[in-house]
């Protein structure tokens, strides 16, 4: 065997011996000389194998979805927007104007590991109103397909939208109870998730009117943990409710209330910050059954949600 063929078969077998992670100088049992013992080499595979590449899906764009189509969800009508927006006005009854807001947010919602992406659609039938909703479009196969979406409010200001750890939170002003319907004054953040085919609201924060967050926060149990008989359900908020007292709600997957109770929170000072500790019963809730629980600060003048957290558990 000439020199160089010698050198060029070493070389390979260097290669090889490296993408098999074997040690320097190991190389499988080739040529080797008569009465010589051949290294030992474990799961080697074969030089011949190869690695599949991972698949890469094609990222969506912005421009490819303010040119899409899709099915509104508060009109229920199927609409073409060109450069985020459709207009119709063929009379005073047939009146339809859709607009795609700023900004679109891109990001995992799946775990399928393509980018997906959320944004805001905002539909007015020729009045006042202009009812907005958060809409997800999934990442299939580089193409955009329309997922489902939440409503969110009429005339809301929108301040951003992002995707982050699978869920999407929604900063925008909405209305509270008592704000006029010209002029929504309340200051909040959505957390949605997607689940079982819905939008499913699992955070809420607010801002008082001097600007100060009004959050809850569960920092135990952790989501998805086994529970038995009763949670014993731990966290803080950043402002202590009325009467230092948070309520729960527990709800199958369907959205069935299946309990509803309160608690106190120990508060570090009046109307300061605050943690809770509490014993929630799950009695009456079938073994093997996934329940989201809910803790919630509430109005004490029109039991309106001011914040909320909330955690899914599998009863047993």
């Amino acid at each position: 065997m000439s020199h160089s063929r010698v050198l060029a078969l070493s070389t390979v077998l260097f290669l090889a011996g490296l993408a098999c992670n074997l040690p320097v100088g190991v190389t499988p049992a080739i040529g080797v000389p008569p009465g010589e013992t051949p290294p030992v080499v474990s799961d080697t595979p074969n030089i011949e194998s190869t690695v599949e590449p991972v698949p890469t899906v094609s990222p969506l764009t912005a421009d490819m979805l303010r040119n899409g189509t899709y099915v509104l969800p508060e009109s229920k009508e199927t609409v073409t927007l060109v450069d985020g927006k459709y207009d119709r006005a063929e009379s005073m009854e047939d009146i339809l104007h859709v607009t795609l807001m700023d900004p679109i947010a891109f990001g995992d919602i799946n775990g399928d590991e393509a980018e997906d992406a959320a944004f805001v659609l905002s539909e007015n039938m020729g009045g006042t109103g202009f009812f907005m909703s958060v809409v997800v479009i999934l990442n299939q196969d580089g193409s955009p397909v329309q997922s489902a979406s939440r409503y969110l409010d009429d005339r809301a200001q929108l301040n951003g939208i992002i995707i982050i750890g699978g869920r999407i939170a929604v900063d925008a002003v909405i209305h509270s109870f008592e704000d006029p319907l010209c002029c929504p004054n309340f200051p909040v953040v959505e957390t949605l998730r997607l689940q079982g085919g819905e939008l499913v609201l699992r955070r809420f924060t607010s801002r008082t009117p001097g600007g100060d967050e009004r959050a809850i926060t569960i920092t135990g149990p952790a989501e998805g943990a086994a529970a038995s008989g009763s949670v014993q359900v731990v966290g803080s908020v950043t402002i202590s409710p009325f009467e230092n007292t948070l309520t729960y709600r527990i709800y199958d997957l369907g959205g069935t209330e299946l309990a509803v109770g309160s608690f106190l929170v120990a508060a570090e000072e009046m109307g300061g910050p605050g943690t809770f500790n509490a014993t929630i019963s799950l009695a009456g809730i079938a073994a093997g059954t996934t329940v989201r629980l809910k803790i919630l600060d509430l109005s004490a003048a029109d039991g309106s949600r001011l914040a909320m957290d909330s955690v899914e558990l599998r009863v047993e």
